[in-house]
């Protein structure tokens, strides 16, 4: 009977205590928040340039059973507490509060009474999902050349329990870099080459020209098929290989292969150099980016170009082409 007591006694505090403390609103939210809420973090790429906007989602899960309600607060986005490091752990300091309003509020033109309207009671039953998508350019100074992790802190009643809140799950990262003026290639007129007599850099910036807009039949007046070939392994051995009658074919193949940019989508080129080895040969070194599934590569490609004959003195085609992966 004694043990029974004493079992009794040390339970009792337990059995007290087990339910949440409830705040002056008669509510049990941020302790089930705490329990059962998730707060993760999406950005909808890794790359990202100077004066680009960078829009981070936070969302809020609720995964248990019970309900969950927030309380987050408008009024220059204090219910969210992003804090930004930079690849060496530095953390990046916000900008001043009058430049990080919410431009939610920011862009009312109307005269209206927001009282009441910047704290809104969100109620999330089980498996919804609240999400804010908040702008990091517009709140911290980023350095072109880095990389940054971010993390947030989300408090469900910032005016009542200011010190209560639940970090992110993940810990997202991107890099910030520099912005690069890209050529403008609307500007280079699509000249006849056999009439105004095209130099071979010019015969790149219209062979690379029509590749990003997508214009494969221009872009293939620029090739030398029977020596650009000897360039893709996987196509010269074949095409050494067959009869004359069966090199139409193998070179239709060749050309939709060339279409299905395989290395990624042209996003930008530089040429950087251009050599005149004989009359009738040259290169040309192009700095190349391309994007394939949000990522970007970098590549040095040198074109060898050749003076084809034809009765009218003959004009400048790309013949060769050699590759480097740029780090």
């Amino acid at each position: 009977m004694i043990r029974l007591l004493f079992i009794a006694i040390l339970l009792t505090p337990s059995i007290l205590f087990a339910f949440p403390k409830r705040d002056s609103r008669g509510s049990v939210s941020e302790n089930y928040l705490k329990q059962q809420g998730i707060i993760t973090l999406d950005l909808k790429k890794i790359h990202y340039r100077e004066n680009d906007k960078i829009p981070v989602k936070m969302s809020i899960t609720n995964t248990g059973n019970e309900v969950v309600r927030i309380f987050p607060s408008g009024r220059d986005l204090e219910s969210y507490r992003i804090v930004v490091r930079d690849e060496d752990g530095n953390q990046i300091p916000e900008r001043d509060e009058e430049r990080r309003i919410d431009l939610a509020l920011k862009r009312r033109n109307t005269i209206e009474s927001l009282e009441g309207k910047e704290i809104k009671e969100i109620i999330l039953h089980k498996d919804e999902v609240f999400s804010k998508e908040i702008d990091l350019n517009s709140r911290f100074d980023l350095n072109p050349g880095r990389k940054y992790f971010v993390t947030a802190y989300f408090h469900p009643n910032v005016h009542e329990m200011p010190a209560l809140f639940i970090r992110s799950r993940n810990q997202p990262y991107f890099f910030y870099e520099e912005k690069h003026n890209e050529p403008v290639l609307s500007s280079i007129p699509e000249k006849d080459p056999t009439v105004d007599g095209l130099e071979p850099e010019e015969v790149i910036h219209l062979f690379l020209g029509s590749e990003k807009k997508k214009n494969w039949a221009h872009h293939f007046k620029w090739i030398y098929f029977p020596e650009y070939v000897q360039a893709y392994d996987q196509y010269s051995e074949e095409y050494n290989r067959a009869e004359e009658s069966e090199r139409d074919f193998l070179m239709e193949n060749f050309k939709r292969y060339l279409t299905e940019s395989r290395a990624g989508l042209l996003h930008s080129y530089r040429i950087l150099n251009t050599e005149s080895v004989s009359p009738g040969l040259a290169r040309v070194t192009v700095f190349v980016e391309r994007r394939l599934n949000r990522l970007r590569s970098k590549y040095e490609y040198t074109y060898t170009l050749r003076r084809v004959p034809d009765e009218q003195g003959g004009f400048w085609k790309v013949s060769n082409l050699v590759a480097k992966v740029k780090k």
